[in-house]
């Protein structure tokens, strides 16, 4: 199963195959397009480490397997780069884990900015 779906893929039932498929491999990320899709393991994996964000940083998105430092790492590319805002949704029911996609997301933006002076705000909505 590749890491994602082409919008021309995007019928449910291809939806759910790719990512149950990829659940079962303990591969928790799929892209949709440009859209980041995570299902919860309900627990923690170690993909969130300094390593995986030098792995991600400064990378165009695809470069890398779906992952959610590589849409921080969009966010905060195009922020430097644009100078303009960005914004970040994350969606979910209860319990799903936007509250700690959060964090891992700010995690990542504080490792990066380490050695930046950043005067523009990336807002995460959860």
């Amino acid at each position: 199963v590749e890491s994602g779906l082409e919008p021309s893929d995007l019928q449910e039932s291809s939806v759910l195959y790719n990512v149950k498929t990829r659940f079962d491999r303990e591969i928790i990320y799929t892209y949709i397009g440009s859209i980041l899709v995570s299902v919860n393991p309900y627990q923690m994996f170690n993909i969130y480490g300094m390593d995986q964000v030098l792995q991600y940083k400064g990378r165009a998105l695809g470069e890398n397997p779906p992952h959610l430092f590589a849409i921080a790492n969009l966010a905060y590319t195009k922020m430097l780069d644009a100078k303009h805002n960005q914004c970040i949704i994350i969606s979910g029911e209860s319990g799903s884990g936007k509250t700690e996609a959060t964090k891992l997301i700010l995690r990542y933006l504080a490792a990066v900015n380490q050695k930046h002076d950043v005067m523009q705000q990336v807002r995460i909505f959860a």
